[in-house]
């Protein structure tokens, strides 16, 4: 790589770290934050609605801004509201005021997707590669976060966990626009053979409902593991539980701290899944990898939801693999069908119907959960799977008799 590709990567990597490890601060937390709160379980799944709504929403008009504008200067704005309405979170007590200041960091956070990918798209010449090494920045926060905040949750208590990465984002932000970095505006470094047209944008539409239907898979599947885990294991948790006492001041139990602790070993998984998937992104044919991927997922998913006790963490641990591996094929796809003046654009609509419909799925747990446990929600889980399946097979249908890959043959 040169050294505008390094700084493309080093920095889009910190941005893709902080949103998902911040967007994912809130539920291992949840269980916490209802005993602190004194609300029931359903509610405080309910206060991360409009964080995880806006988190979508906003990606249109943060990518519009990034393109008429400069992406690395959207990113860095974005990262430090983020870090404001994380820091609002942490300093108040009322959950209608949670709510509002998580709102914000959803705001903030939404802006990293259409801007930074974006920047890799165009100005990586391995761009599968590229996605693929980006792509394990977010998965480490994704990793990182239930270890990060159940353990300071754990020692600290909730409030101080938000503030602590509030700071730290909106130091990063302003790192972001200190060293500058740029991309080709109307044109890719990244060259390949697909479809063009009215085909381009047949496909582009029927990927946006592929992508709705992972969004709500990916969004109840991080919402609800820390406490699926939790509760289903918690007998399996007494020996360990010994070692530490139930609890402490802070009011996390030691349930919730090992629960979050094993969703982060079963999301590491994932980051070796980005990694593999951005070198198949630059070798296979990118409709036919995706697909792979996403079937490849839900036996391990149905045998999560089967096998008892501990024996089903590898298990998790392979879903994350599949479902997030294929993170640098689907976006590598989407480079392909967007023309590079639009490409922030069109990467806001596909993160605002992944992210934002998905947020819908916040409701729908809250209601159904009091009603089907979290066992029923994990089952949930696999009819969104099974859609997206069906929805990626209807892609690969519509464009039978073409090829859409990379071409790698010019760089090393």
């Amino acid at each position: 790589m040169d050294i505008s590709e390094r700084r493309i990567l080093i920095f889009t990597g910190f941005g893709h770290f902080f949103t998902h490890f911040t967007m994912l601060l809130f539920p291992p937390l949840v269980t916490t934050i209802a005993r602190d709160l004194g609300i029931e379980l359903s509610r405080v799944f309910s206060i991360s609605f409009l964080m995880y709504l806006l988190y979508g929403l906003c990606a249109i008009p943060w990518g519009f801004l990034a393109d008429r504008w400069n992406p690395r200067f959207a990113l860095a704005l974005g990262i430090i509201v983020a870090g404001i309405g994380l820091i609002g979170a942490g300093s108040v007590r009322n959950p209608r005021m949670l709510s509002i200041s998580l709102a914000v960091a959803g705001i903030g956070n939404s802006a990293y997707h259409p801007t930074g990918l974006a920047l890799i798209s165009k100005g990586m010449r391995l761009r599968g590669r590229g996605l693929g090494l980006n792509g394990i920045f977010g998965n480490l926060g994704i990793a990182l976060a239930p270890f990060s905040a159940g353990f300071l949750g754990w020692m600290l208590g909730w409030k101080m966990t938000f503030i602590f990465f509030g700071i730290a984002g909106i130091l990063g932000g302003l790192l972001v626009l200190i060293v500058p970095f740029s991309i080709p505006r109307l044109g890719d470094r990244q060259r390949g053979e697909g479809v063009s047209g009215q085909n381009a944008l047949i496909l582009f539409l029927i990927l946006c409902m592929v992508v709705v239907f992972a969004g709500l898979m990916y969004r109840s599947f991080t919402l609800v593991l820390p406490s699926w885990l939790e509760f289903r294991y918690a007998d399996s948790f007494d020996g360990i539980k010994n070692l530490f006492g139930d609890a402490i001041s802070t009011g996390m139990s030691v349930n919730g701290l090992i629960a979050a602790l094993a969703t982060g070993l079963a999301m590491i998984a994932g980051m070796i899944g980005q990694l593999v998937g951005g070198r198949i992104a630059d070798k296979m044919d990118l409709r036919r990898a995706y697909l792979m991927f996403f079937s490849l997922s839900l036996p391990f998913i149905l045998l999560a939801r089967l096998v008892p006790g501990w024996a089903s963490l590898p298990l998790l641990g392979m879903f994350t693999f599949f479902v997030l591996g294929l993170q640098p094929i689907e976006n590598s796809l989407y480079s392909m069908l967007i023309p590079a003046k639009w490409r922030s654009s069109g990467f806001g609509i596909k993160f605002t119907l992944g992210f934002g419909v998905g947020s819908l799925v916040v409701v729908n747990i809250a209601a159904f959960e009091p009603r089907i446990g979290l066992d029923g929600i994990v089952s949930l889980i696999v009819g969104f799977l099974l859609l997206t399946i069906a929805a990626s097979s209807v892609l690969l249908f519509t464009s039978r008799g073409a090829v859409i890959r990379h071409m790698t043959d010019e760089v090393a």
